[in-house]
């Protein structure tokens, strides 16, 4: 990115030209939002205390979250892991959503009840 000092690199890509995944831009905001909430003094204590416990739940939520993932990939294709692997992604954003398309797409139209 270029500045009056010169070429620096990308704060948001790293001088990479693509943006992290989702779970590293997920724990970069909770980690800035931490930082400038998290250490309040005074009257401010108690808003500094419930932030860092937000961003605590925040992060074991979705440590949770990627746990299950990883147990429903041991499932295979079975309807319950597949099931549990779109509902944990759904909420971590690791892997694109595709449409359906074929078979099922045809499956679960309206014209085809």
């Amino acid at each position: 990115m270029p500045t009056d000092d010169g070429p620096v690199a990308c704060p948001d890509c790293g001088g990479a030209g693509v943006l992290p995944t989702n779970n590293v831009l997920v724990e970069w905001r909770a980690a800035a939002i931490e930082q400038a909430h998290g250490g309040g003094q005074g009257d401010n204590a108690q808003i500094a205390q419930d932030v860092r416990w937000l961003a605590f739940e925040l992060r074991r939520a979705r440590l949770a979250l990627t746990k299950m993932l990883a147990l429903a990939e041991e499932l295979g294709e079975e309807p319950a892991g597949q099931q549990l692997r779109f509902i944990a992604n759904e909420a971590l954003g690791l892997y694109p959503i595709a449409a359906a398309t074929g078979a099922r797409a045809k499956a679960s139209s309206p014209s085809s009840r």
